[in-house]
């Protein structure tokens, strides 16, 4: 599965591709929706799932979620916080689930598992 992870924390991005592509995925990180872009293009096809956080600098993640799920509806999507209060209103999109950081590799599998 090819996962685009979207977070502006370099140590975030680096644990979860480490993750991932251990378990065999192919991983695009970006550090916001404009980097994400860029990234997807370079890569040639559209990810399976987008694993995003929903606070981001100058954007957020559910917005994003919205615009990328619009232009191809089977995209899976993991949203993730540090802030707890957001995810009441992400989960009421129903675009995905919210992983709460910190999380573990095992609810970072789990949940991808589970969409």
């Amino acid at each position: 599965m090819t996962v685009l992870v979207i977070d502006d924390d370099a140590n975030i991005l680096t644990f979860i591709d480490r993750a991932l592509t251990q378990q065999g995925h192919t991983v695009l990180a970006a550090e916001d929706p404009d980097h994400a872009r860029f990234v997807m293009a370079e890569h040639g096809s559209n990810p399976d799932l987008i694993l995003v956080d929903i606070v981001l600098p100058g954007s957020n993640g559910l917005d994003y979620a919205r615009t990328a799920t619009a232009a191809n509806p089977a995209l899976k999507v993991v949203f993730m916080t540090g802030l707890v209060h957001r995810s009441p209103a992400v989960l009421r999109s129903g675009l995905g689930p919210v992983l709460h950081k910190p999380f573990s590799i095992e609810e970072l599998l789990k949940t991808i598992d589970s969409v």
